[in-house]
């Protein structure tokens, strides 16, 4: 049994599984990562002749149901967000979920993306930022996404900028939501739905308490946060901290650099974001839509 703290025997684990084929059809090409409860290869589907990502469950450790549940609702929670009866465009597409057969292994199947994730895209740019207008322009396809997700019922709950892929296209990067695996359903909550899911900068001041205050403006917020980011070269909270507390006590206090003040953008933009990063609950826009509906209105009236 291979436990998830073991990670040299991980590894070597992940890489042997390199020219093997899952479910007899989906021959697995190259090791992308490895995590705690799976890892990731570029592969093809034989039978298609079509390149796609395979991710592999291999988490034998404490709570392992739980962690198998989150694995495999990832695609189920992913192919919600829909427009029409199509996935969202924003979206990766899952394609396939199932158990190989000769493993006993679960695994999920997705598009495979050429590009990179945001944060790699901001990490190349000189100043780790963009102009406001670009930053609003490639996140507004992010929020219409997130939008389509909320009205489907489902909160992402770890959205940031290494869970959005620009993926490479003629007319520039076109970017999509990825890792619905800690995402939560309004209607129904997995075991353990206590625990506090996320990355501690991207988090909201209620995320940190429980998970059953998380709602849709969780994820307003750190979309606020990823706004934040791409256009001052930082995130709003946790530069520097040593510590998830210190991060918590400056999400809780710290009021946010005025990016207007600033000159780094306009005061009517600035106080949309600023709103996403309302620590009031009452305050913060209620949902994704209702944040682009705002964005749109204030870049109309330009």
């Amino acid at each position: 049994m291979i436990r998830s703290n073991d990670s040299t025997q991980l590894a070597k684990l992940c890489a042997g599984r390199v020219g093997s084929l899952i479910d007899g059809k989906y021959r697995l090409d190259a090791l992308l990562g490895a995590g705690a409860t799976g890892a990731v290869y570029r592969a093809t589907n034989v039978w298609a002749g079509r390149e796609c990502a395979v991710k592999v469950f291999h988490y034998e450790g404490e709570n392992r149901e739980t962690a198998l549940q989150r694995f495999v609702r990832e695609a189920q929670i992913a192919n919600r967000v829909r427009v029409g009866n199509k996935i969202h465009p924003n979206v990766v597409d899952c394609v396939d979920v199932g158990r190989d057969r000769d493993s006993g292994r679960f695994f999920t199947v997705q598009e495979y993306l050429h590009g990179e994730t945001l944060d790699a895209f901001l990490q190349n740019l000189p100043e780790h930022r963009v102009s406001a207008l670009e930053a609003f322009a490639l996140m507004m396809p992010v929020i219409d996404a997130t939008a389509c997700a909320h009205e489907a019922g489902v909160v992402h709950r770890d959205l940031k900028p290494e869970n959005i892929f620009m993926v490479e296209g003629d007319g520039g990067p076109v970017a999509k939501v990825l890792d619905f695996g800690a995402a939560q359903l309004s209607d129904a909550r997995l075991t353990g739905s206590t625990d506090i899911m996320g990355t501690p900068a991207y988090m909201s001041p209620e995320s940190f308490m429980n998970a059953r205050n998380v709602d849709a403006r969780t994820d307003v917020w750190a979309l606020g946060v990823i706004l934040y980011e791409m256009i001052a070269g930082q995130p709003p909270f946790g530069v520097g901290a040593q510590t998830l507390y210190s991060i918590m006590v400056e999400i809780a206090s710290k009021e946010p650099r005025s990016l207007a003040a600033s000159g780094q953008m306009r005061a009517a933009p600035w106080a949309v974001v600023r709103r996403c990063l309302e620590r009031d609950l009452r305050l913060r826009y209620s949902d994704a839509r209702v944040l682009q509906v705002a964005l749109e209105e204030v870049f109309t009236a330009v």
